[in-house]
């Protein structure tokens, strides 16, 4: 009787635990952040976004520790000042984790709440180099790419050929600008290349005759457009319309953007996370994707955030928890291989989460093999090179 009394003594606490667990019926939540106003950063990720979110808790069997998982889904309308309001909203409505994050203000952001709440915030669509280096943060991962890594693997990939040699940049006379030429240039350089010119041009959207004309007197191998937005689809669209003989790049190539322009991307080379082509099992996904979406294809940000969200699920699968700090222990130096990362790691130095990117050039709209075909992958840039290690950022463990 005794052995017996202490055997269940021994046993109780955990069939409690068990009990509690099997009861607990709180839904675990995640709450998409991102503009959804039928733009061009909507068509990023926006509404798709939150579309692969849900294909990925689908998948994961729409439960996890035995709750239920429900994604939400906020409109930040691309502006920044919203973006605090809106992650504490989520939070104060149970999110377990902040999901997409795009836009590096909102980013930024929506980093410093997650901090302050300490709770998961994961971000598939901004750029800044700052969410892992001088603003990093525990409670947040910057998956997919960083500017930096997607400008070093261009310039790198391009710089190196014989007709890689002469530079002009063409970039918007701000800090994004500026910091794309100051990124790319040491690569040109290393490879014996050189920035002849680099034109610094105000916040508007047309008039840049003058500019190309004098760029292509100069005789370029590569004109590299450094903007942002409608502003990079309009230099870009007017370098490929006047036929420079030059190779046109850029610093952020969305497939998005191309669908909307089309051929003023034609030729243009540069370096991406992912395309829905890319091997059979992205392109058995992407066509999941695509028979919900009319047939069009999904983003580099749309795939990321399945598989950051599929990723996250595992983790609190693991860890037998949504608690954030439980959840991190798991995601810290992580390594996996899915459908949009190919030699992937939870960088625990930095929260980037760093994978083989790819350069791809953009094809003519009477080249495409099918609808949507914009890419035309031509080299794999490694993941331990991809993404290089920046020196300010100071985690807190």
């Amino acid at each position: 009787m005794k052995v017996l009394l202490l055997v269940t003594c021994a046993l109780a606490p955990a069939a409690w635990a068990g009990a509690a667990q099997a009861a607990d019926q709180t839904p675990v939540r995640i709450t998409v952040i991102s503009d959804q106003d039928d733009d061009i950063y909507d068509a990023r990720a926006g509404r798709g976004g939150v579309d692969a979110t849900k294909m990925a808790v689908e998948d994961f069997g729409g439960t996890v520790l035995g709750r239920p998982i429900v994604v939400d889904a906020l409109n930040d309308h691309n502006k920044p000042a919203e973006a605090p309001g809106l992650a504490k909203q989520a939070y104060d409505a149970g999110a377990d984790l902040l999901m997409d994050v795009q836009n590096a203000p909102i980013a930024l952001a929506i980093s410093k709440v997650a901090t302050e709440r300490k709770k998961l915030a994961i971000s598939t669509g901004s750029a800044s180099p700052a969410l892992t280096r001088g603003e990093c943060s525990r409670y947040f991962y910057h998956y997919s790419f960083d500017l930096t890594a997607i400008e070093t693997s261009t310039a790198d990939y391009l710089a190196q050929t014989a007709q890689g040699k002469r530079w002009v940049f063409i970039a918007d006379d701000s800090g994004f600008g500026r910091a794309g030429v100051a990124t790319m240039t040491p690569k040109i350089t290393a490879h014996g290349g050189e920035v002849i010119k680099t034109f610094l041009t105000p916040a508007k959207e047309d008039g840049y005759a003058d500019v190309i004309e004098e760029a292509r007197a100069l005789k370029p191998d590569v004109i590299a457009v450094i903007n942002a937005g409608a502003k990079d689809d309009a230099v870009v669209s007017a370098v490929t319309k006047a036929k420079v003989s030059a190779t046109t790049t850029t610093a952020l190539l969305y497939l998005s953007d191309v669908d909307r322009v089309k051929d003023g991307y034609a030729g243009l080379v540069a370096a991406v996370p992912w395309y829905w082509n890319l091997d059979k099992e992205a392109r058995a996904w992407s066509d999941r994707f695509a028979a919900a979406h009319n047939g069009l294809r999904p983003t580099a940000a749309q795939a990321a955030d399945y598989s950051a969200t599929t990723q996250w699920l595992n983790a609190v699968r693991s860890a037998g928890t949504t608690d954030a700090d439980a959840v991190i222990r798991a995601l810290d130096g992580h390594t996996f291989n899915d459908m949009f990362a190919r030699n992937a790691e939870f960088r625990a130095s930095d929260h980037m989460v760093v994978h083989d990117l790819y350069v791809a050039k953009v094809r003519a709209s009477a080249d495409l093999p099918e609808p949507h075909a914009w890419y035309s992958i031509l080299s794999t840039v490694a993941a331990a090179s991809a993404f290089p290690v920046g020196t300010e950022c100071r985690m807190t463990q």
